[in-house]
């Protein structure tokens, strides 16, 4: 009986493990062939953990993030790191990923040190050198978390949408002593904890928490609220106040801006729902822009031009009552800040990375055949944002405005 219980027990993670991959990251099963292979040849020179050698999870002193994702990935991160730090309150946690991901998450405390890393999987190198070549930019990668044993890691967890083979061997080269992740794309064996994969929880955020699940640790309560220092705040005040906003206003901000250019729906979609909101309900429109890629502002557009840099950027987010964006990395701050986001999707599913909480909405064409595209449209132009029309945005916008100001909406059905 009990060898048909653990034969049951098998065949139900070997089914979970199947789907995950087909429904949490459908980009690995183009690659299976290769990954098992590479898993194979990988098992004769690399050793498996030994059972009974784990050393206590509460004892864990030194502890290892690996998640090489941008801005809205560092976010989703912010759970995960929120529960660490009340679990294990006298660790030291760092975090090793792209240029300057880390400064986010250290500026609100949740990360002690990061590391840069440039990995073979990133921009700048060919889907080829990912998973087929044994490239240059994999040799260097190698080399670069091999450094990182020094560190003498007690606990290492690969995190976030690349929390797949490639970040199992990211944590497994690093040398530390747990290594928690998912082994549904390979690399289980490289893994002390292999978590199970949930596929009715596929947020990137829970996805992270489940990693603490295996472990034994359960979310902590608001985990992933962001907070504004002081500094940053006493600016966004000024500013406020220099264009005569106060926080009786209703203060609206738009950001037609994203990461990749294949995920913008328009500016002048964007200024319309501005206008719009501006007619109807007498916002204050705040447009935000990306500092390092100024455009200009739709002609007429009523409404507070604004470049700020990242923290500034959160401290003026937080004075928003509304927040209408494309799927981005500032959509994700404002979803950290509680500020309820109204977010158009195009290329990406927002099952797996919408805006994370309750009070968000998300406007998105579902009948859309070729989703996710890992934003490398297979067409002359992003039809899955082009198909989405300004009165369908406006509608998701005045639905928010309604929630948030009761008393305006008698006024609005008349009008």
């Amino acid at each position: 009986m009990a060898h048909k219980d653990s034969d049951s027990k098998y065949d139900r993670r070997s089914e979970n493990n199947h789907l995950a991959r087909i429904f949490l990251k459908p980009g690995a099963w183009h690659h299976r062939r290769f990954i098992g292979f590479t898993e194979k040849v990988l098992r004769v020179f690399l050793r498996s953990p030994k059972p009974g050698q784990l050393p206590p999870i509460e004892e864990a002193k030194r502890i290892l993030i690996f998640d090489p994702g941008a801005l809205g990935d560092m976010v989703l991160l912010a759970p995960l790191l929120h529960t660490l730090r009340a679990r294990l309150p006298g660790a030291h946690l760092t975090l090793v990923g792209k240029a300057g991901s880390g400064k986010l998450l250290h500026e609100q405390g949740l990360v002690d040190q990061w590391f840069s890393v440039d990995t073979p999987w990133g921009g700048g190198h060919s889907s080829g050198d990912a998973f087929v070549k044994l490239s240059f930019p994999w040799i260097r990668f190698w080399r670069e978390m091999r450094k990182l044993r020094s560190q003498s890691f007690d606990l290492a967890f690969a995190s976030g949408w690349s929390g797949d083979f490639r970040g199992n061997i990211a944590i497994w080269l690093t040398g530390a002593k747990r290594r928690v992740g998912y082994g549904y794309t390979g690399g289980a064996f490289l893994l002390t904890d292999v978590a199970q994969p949930d596929v009715e929880h596929p947020h990137v955020a829970d996805r992270n928490l489940r990693l603490l699940e295996t472990i034994g640790f359960c979310r902590v309560k608001n985990g992933g609220v962001f907070r504004v220092n002081a500094e940053d705040a006493e600016f966004a005040n000024r500013l406020l106040a220099r264009h005569d906003l106060t926080r009786e206003d209703l203060v609206v901000g738009v950001h037609p801006g994203a990461g990749a250019e294949i995920r913008e729906w328009g500016d002048e979609r964007f200024a319309e729902v501005a206008h719009r909101l501006t007619s109807r309900f007498g916002a204050k429109i705040l447009w935000f822009m990306d500092p390092n890629k100024p455009k200009p502002m739709p002609d007429g557009l009523n409404a507070i031009p604004l470049a700020l840099s990242l923290s500034q950027l959160e401290a003026v987010l937080s004075n928003c009552k509304l927040f209408i964006c494309n799927d981005s990395g500032p959509m994700h701050l404002a979803a950290a800040l509680k500020v309820p986001v109204v977010a158009v999707f195009g290329a990406q599913r927002p099952e797996w990375f919408g805006p994370w909480g309750d009070g968000h909405r998300v406007v998105i064409r579902h009948d859309v055949w070729c989703r996710p595209c890992a934003d490398n449209c297979i067409f002359d132009e992003p039809y899955c944002l082009r198909l989405i029309s300004v009165d369908q945005v406006m509608n998701q916008a005045e639905q928010a405005l309604k929630s948030l100001i009761p008393s305006q909406s008698a006024a609005t059905t008349v009008l």
